[in-house]
């Protein structure tokens, strides 16, 4: 870990109050970034800028529904008012769907999903690579999934579909906005040890992980990692990839259908 590796960038990052986007904000931190979360849950967002700060990095909060574009843009706008630039957008803010086969499942539900996974997905982006574009600069990542790449639990239409729209505007946007010198990335995690997947209990754990072969779940710093590589100048020539980090769980599944 490099304490200066982002030193003098401003980073903001959704869904940054708890999980990957809780550990992703603190690691930018940790090399030197001045991380902006944007999310909706205040008291845990603020018991990570408190740790942050405690730690000796930077940070602060600001409320946003990353559905709004009135609010995205209010963010956006704000942090380059304050800070004078925007180097770094982790898109980290997301949810996932009620299981339901696809003919059970509501118009509703899918919509909810999407919306966020997607719809927040391009607003902060538009509304980012808008500062970027001006200094000529700039690194965004996306959350994406394995989902994108195969299918990996039943009843997972929407979040499915969320995440792969997700790889795919990664992959367009490299050709939007490579000229201005920002790149566009993704991550695409596997099982992640997040307060979502600890609440499905611990037998669920362990059929996750007999698939896994590293033989573990991931933690929410696994992913952080992984983001801060590809949010870093040491990614300068990585642009329009989906990162794969899931203990190679994707590799056996591929294998297995040989």
């Amino acid at each position: 870990m490099d304490k200066d590796r982002f030193k003098g960038r401003v980073a903001v990052v959704t869904g940054g109050a708890m999980g990957i986007g809780g550990a992703t904000a603190q690691r930018l931190a940790s090399e030197g970034a001045t991380v902006v979360i944007a999310d909706l849950n205040e008291t845990t967002a603020a018991a990570n800028v408190k740790a942050i700060t405690a730690a000796g990095g930077k940070a602060s909060f600001v409320s946003c529904n990353v559905t709004s574009e009135e609010a995205v843009r209010s963010l956006m706008e704000g942090v380059v008012a304050q800070h004078g630039r925007i180097d770094i957008l982790a898109n980290v803010a997301g949810v996932t769907n009620k299981k339901a086969s696809v003919d059970e499942m509501t118009l509703e539900e899918f919509r909810r999903v999407t919306t966020i996974n997607i719809e927040g997905t391009f607003l902060c982006s538009k509304y980012a690579a808008k500062a970027m574009k001006q200094q000529k600069y700039g690194h965004i990542v996306n959350v994406s999934s394995t989902t994108s790449v195969m299918p990996t639990t039943y009843g997972n239409t929407a979040y499915t579909a969320s995440k792969g729209a997700v790889s795919a505007m990664t992959r367009q946007w490299v050709l939007d906005l490579a000229e201005h010198g920002i790149t566009v990335n993704a991550v695409a995690p596997g099982p992640t040890l997040t307060p979502l997947v600890a609440g499905l209990g611990e037998q669920m754990q362990k059929d996750r992980i007999r698939i896994i072969p590293s033989g573990r779940l991931g933690l929410p710093e696994d992913i952080a990692a992984a983001i801060a590589f590809l949010a870093s100048d040491d990614a300068s020539y990585v642009n329009g990839q989906v990162l794969v980090v899931d203990g190679g769980m994707t590799v056996v599944n591929h294998a297995a259908k040989r």
